[in-house]
């Protein structure tokens, strides 16, 4: 059986686990933000391709035939990935509420 530790409210604020939690907001958007950029470069990177063979996506996919093209594609895996994680330990470690995780640990001590 569990019971509110003496002193504390209702609502964490300012334990280890609520300063992981504001860690992990601001590397989630961080991320997001990252594989923004990265699209922005890699469609360059098309266009940059494309220059050549005279081309537009409209016109064709011989562009995804170009090796440098392929390993931008490639690196945004990278980029959704790490922002998943990123999503994925925040859910774990309370969702994206940090100073609001009603059932925190450290709110709880147990009763002897």
């Amino acid at each position: 059986m569990t019971a509110r530790a003496a002193g504390r409210s209702g609502v964490c604020r300012g334990c280890e686990l609520d300063g992981a939690r504001r860690h992990l907001e601001r590397a989630a958007a961080e991320l997001e933000e990252a594989g923004l950029s990265w699209g922005v470069w890699a469609d360059g990177v098309r266009k940059l391709a494309e220059r050549p063979m005279g081309g537009s996506p409209v016109e064709g996919f011989a562009v995804l035939d170009d090796p440098g093209y392929a390993q931008a594609l490639r690196l945004g895996a990278w980029f959704d990935d790490a922002a998943r994680a990123a999503r994925t330990a925040l859910e774990a470690a309370g969702g994206g509420n940090a100073g609001s995780f009603r059932d925190c640990p450290c709110l709880t001590v147990n009763e002897q």
